[in-house]
């Protein structure tokens, strides 16, 4: 127990005094956490764990920290409302727009959206695209604003992107590209 809070302490004092952006913690039974990606749109958010500790801007790529019930991460970006995210099973954020008008609040919607389908509904869009039909791809075709008569070319590019994707990350950003959903 004495060894394993030694070795958390160095690696905070080493992330403190070196400003690296990597974390690594030790869990209760002595193994590593998780390697997680963060991102955010837009990127450039400086990213705490817990508040405090800093990570770095996103995109961080190649993070591993500790998942607890409680771990939490804040986003800050001038011009951007700070966000707190309590980590479960995705790391990206949206951050909302100070002063927003009525235009930019719809994008950060639309934008939220389409990455909650891509990315927490990622398995349920794979097996939509398997089969070329299903309720979360109805519902990504329309917060894409596909037209009907483009719906059955819009779900091939789809099927390649999810085939061509090693991450739900990687298989959302290119949606979002390709279906020109602006990111800031």
């Amino acid at each position: 127990m004495r060894r394993m809070r030694g070795v958390m302490w160095l690696a905070v004092m080493g992330i403190v005094f070196t400003g690296c952006t990597k974390v690594v913690f030790m869990d209760s039974n002595g193994g590593l956490g998780q390697k997680v990606k963060i991102t955010s749109d837009p990127p450039g958010a400086e990213v705490f764990l817990m508040g405090s500790i800093p990570l770095g801007e996103t995109p961080l790529l190649d993070v591993t920290i500790e998942r607890t019930p409680n771990t939490f991460l804040i986003f800050k970006k001038e011009g951007y409302e700070d966000q707190n995210l309590l980590l479960k099973h995705h790391y990206h954020v949206v951050l909302n727009p100070r002063k927003a008008s009525r235009e930019q609040r719809e994008q950060v919607a639309r934008i939220k959206t389409a990455r909650n389908l891509t990315l927490i509904g990622y398995s349920e869009i794979q097996q939509n695209l398997a089969v070329g039909h299903g309720e979360y791809l109805a519902s990504l075709l329309v917060t894409l604003r596909v037209p009907e008569s483009e719906q059955g070319n819009a779900i091939r590019q789809l099927q390649e992107f999810i085939a061509d994707s090693p991450d739900p990350l990687d298989f959302s950003d290119k949606v979002l590209d390709r279906f020109h959903v602006s990111r800031f």
